[in-house]
């Protein structure tokens, strides 16, 4: 899966800032977590992926990753890397509303309510407008920004 894209992005996080998030977010230390160098892009190679830190933290995505959510991105060949923090929220709250009514998440389940959508090599997922089935959800955010998640 390609994980191309990346070459403007530059990592704003500290050493720190990583050691922190390992430790809150129990990243093994078997994948050795590392930061790009100041002015090395975020790539993957065949012995890393990038991750973003907002899909753990303000997301809910946790580590290990779901049954569902690796069935997810392979049914839909999107890496890890490439799905924007927004469409992982969609995935988790999915899976929590299927928890919350005492279902099962499933892949073509997922599919009645939302598809995948692209911009280049990102990908997030979207409502079906054409779905016959009732919104998941009434309010969902739609900017990674914080602060305006809290105004709401």
């Amino acid at each position: 899966m390609s994980c191309t894209g990346r070459s403007l992005i530059r990592s704003v996080l500290t050493a720190k800032d990583l050691e922190v998030f390992v430790d809150a977010f129990r990243i093994p230390e078997r994948f050795s977590p590392t930061l790009p160098g100041l002015d090395e892009p975020a790539e993957c190679t065949p012995d890393r992926i990038v991750i973003y830190t907002l899909s753990f933290s303000s997301c809910g995505v946790r580590y290990p990753l779901s049954a569902f959510q690796v069935n997810l991105l392979r049914h839909f060949g999107v890496h890890f890397a490439q799905l924007h923090p927004l469409g992982f929220m969609r995935v988790v709250h999915f899976e929590l509303s299927c928890v919350a009514v005492s279902g099962e998440s499933s892949v073509p389940l997922f599919c009645m309510f939302y598809k995948l959508i692209s911009d280049g090599n990102w990908f997030t997922f979207a409502k079906r407008k054409d779905s016959i089935s009732p919104p998941c959800y009434s309010f969902m955010p739609t900017s990674t920004n914080p602060k305006e998640w809290k105004s709401r």
